[in-house]
């Protein structure tokens, strides 16, 4: 209901902006541009609005992640709020709840990528979910090659030794783990909502897979591997690149449902 509320609200909005008379002197004009900008807000696709609003939400990002990426090399102040964060960490960690971050933590390893993604992988052959496939693993690439040329550009090193938990390799910005469980886990999740109609369980599998991204982000403070700084970043990182993986699946659906029609 409410969703319907809001399309209506944007239809009447454009329809009212397509009558004003300096857009229609500009219809009469650039026919085809007026065109292609009133098609941005159309609701009924998923190339109108939908998208526009998902690249505005990724320039957005685009922009927070350079701002944070800048703060981090330039800044001072989040650079003692990282330490003093992983600092008053460290002070209350204890045995029981290392061990059991440090399982989750793995949730976002390569391994869980290898793991995981093979079992999905397995499934959308067996369904012949050929643009889930693509998407899925493309977002992910897309992720592994991000990180890695994000952690040589900043090259900047993990907390020290005395409070981690475990060694870890490579450098510190962006996480790593926390770029891979935004996609891993909010790729599957999108795909796996897309297939459930009970709102409930739609709003049960949202707060499932984001309580598992929170988790790992918070692990790889917590186990002195990462700052807070870091995490943030590989959301930020990895929510730009599950918009992409969403955008390449909703794209190549709408256009083999466009073709389909046009063939039959």
């Amino acid at each position: 209901m409410k969703r319907n509320i809001l399309t209506d609200k944007v239809r009447t909005a454009t329809a009212w902006v397509l009558r004003q008379p300096i857009v229609v002197r500009l219809k009469q004009r650039f026919p085809r541009l007026t065109a292609f900008v009133a098609g941005r807000f159309d609701t009924t696709y998923f190339i109108g609005l939908p998208l526009t609003l998902i690249v505005f939400a990724g320039l957005v990002n685009m922009a927070l992640l350079s701002n944070l990426t800048e703060s981090v090399i330039e800044s001072e102040w989040i650079v003692t709020l990282d330490k003093k964060f992983t600092s008053a960490l460290f002070d209350m960690r204890s045995d029981r709840l290392s061990q059991a971050l440090y399982t989750i933590t793995w949730l976002g390893d390569q391994q869980a990528v290898f793991v995981i993604g093979g079992v999905a992988t397995i499934a959308f052959l067996l369904h012949r979910h050929w643009v889930s496939l693509v998407a899925f693993w493309l977002a992910l690439g897309g992720v592994g090659l991000s990180v890695r040329f994000g952690k040589t550009i900043i090259s900047r090193n993990r907390p020290v030794a005395d409070v981690a938990y475990y060694v870890a390799e490579h450098f510190s910005f962006p996480s790593g783990h926390a770029t891979t469980a935004v996609v891993l886990y909010g790729m599957l999740s999108y795909l796996l909502y897309r297939r459930l109609s009970a709102f409930w369980q739609r709003a049960l599998l949202v707060w499932e897979t984001i309580i598992m991204i929170m988790l790992v982000g918070f692990s790889r403070i917590y186990l002195g591997v990462h700052y807070l700084s870091d995490v943030l970043a590989g959301f930020l990182l990895g929510a730009l690149w599950l918009l992409v993986g969403i955008s390449i699946v909703e794209v190549m659906l709408y256009r083999k449902i466009k073709y389909n029609s046009l063939h039959q």
